[in-house]
């Protein structure tokens, strides 16, 4: 039994607006095919609040629910009425506890086992996309993490499958899927640099550059669509994680489903941020429609931390647990520490490990 309570703090006089809206979201669930769930009327330390609950028999299906509710525009059109009149929202998540919860991570000996994937294919926007699979060994079902690469990832490139973080992710018992995105690597599509022809810096720029990773982020959710029906993968623990563009479009693509149970976002959009205002308010607006936990990480040296400094201080007090740290610098130079991801795996490791144990 899984139960959702989410509560409402009215502004001065808009306590009846607050109900009336929140019954509109009730009968917008119904309409998409989903229990409408039981409003409450009640207070904390003699405040008035508003209250919603619903109840789910199993994991997947609130996951389902939550997936959902991220595809409504009807919803999130209530949602954004809702904000107006609001001072204040939590979300709960209650789950029964039988006795201690066990992490799905497992300390995996590696060593002598060569590191490498299998390509798999898989269905986006209508292009046949490339990925890279790579499970530990054992027979499984293994959790999963969907490990998003940068933009450095050309057409044509040998660098293709980024063994690195998969060895890590192996060694902890989790398998891992490298989607090669629409324009990168061994998939099809316009490269970015060519779909994004305008000056650095430039409003037109910052317009394309926002689109194009969110289209992006659509790839993601098909990688995760693809490995869901993997057999021995566990599709009840399915994380998502990388770094740059890799870490921007995580972001979006957890902002987008419910399935996913935790994100991990290295240094998105650092290269960009202090130049792109709508990329920025894209990735705060996403971030605002989180419902699994996440960890942004970078390293100090980074081209800007502002992206793991802000994202994180516009979560406080969010229903979802939210982590950040910043690193002490790796190298000399932007470039160095920007790849903290990539070559400061003992930097973060034990960070991320602890987090991805209590969370996927």
């Amino acid at each position: 039994m899984i139960i959702e309570r989410t509560c409402y703090l009215p502004k001065p006089g808009k306590h009846a607006e607050v109900l009336a809206t929140r019954r509109r979201a009730s009968a917008v669930r119904l309409a998409e095919g989903l229990a409408a769930g039981t409003i409450f009327d009640g207070d904390i330390d003699g405040v008035p609040w508003i209250f919603w609950e619903a109840r789910f028999d199993t994991v997947a299906q609130h996951d389902a629910d939550l997936d959902a509710r991220a595809k409504s525009e009807a919803f999130a059109a209530v949602r954004a009425e809702m904000r107006t009149l609001i001072d204040h929202f939590d979300r709960v998540i209650l789950r029964p506890v039988d006795g201690p919860v066990r992490s799905v991570l497992t300390d995996t000996d590696i060593a002598g086992l060569p590191i490498v994937p299998t390509e798999q294919t898989f269905m986006s926007a209508g292009r046949e996309l490339h990925g890279f699979l790579y499970l530990p060994p054992g027979p499984g079902p293994f959790p999963l993490m969907i490990t998003n690469h940068g933009s450095s990832i050309s057409q044509g490139t040998s660098d293709l499958c980024r063994p690195g973080v998969a060895a890590l992710l192996m060694s902890w018992g989790i398998a891992s899927f490298l989607p090669h995105r629409r324009g990168y690597g061994n998939s099809p599509g316009t490269p970015w640099r060519e779909e994004i022809d305008a000056e650095f810096g430039t409003p037109l720029y910052d317009e394309r550059l926002a689109a194009r990773l969110d289209g992006e982020s659509d790839d993601v959710i098909a990688a995760l669509d693809h490995v869901s029906e993997l057999e021995g993968i566990d599709a009840d623990h399915i994380g998502v994680m990388g770094s740059s563009f890799g870490g921007t479009v995580t972001l979006l693509a957890a902002a987008k489903t419910g399935r996913f149970r935790c994100a991990v976002e290295f240094a998105g959009a650092a290269m960009n941020w202090e130049k792109t205002p709508a990329l920025r308010a894209t990735m705060h607006e996403a971030a605002a429609r989180l419902t699994c936990p996440i960890f942004f990480l970078q390293a100090a040296n980074d081209y800007s931390v502002r992206p793991t400094i802000e994202l994180a201080e516009g979560l406080e007090g969010a229903a979802i647990p939210v982590e950040s740290k910043v690193y002490p610098p790796l190298g000399l130079s932007k470039d160095e520490g920007h790849f903290l991801y990539r070559d400061g795996i003992v930097v973060w490791s034990a960070d991320v490990k602890r987090f991805l144990g209590a969370h996927l």
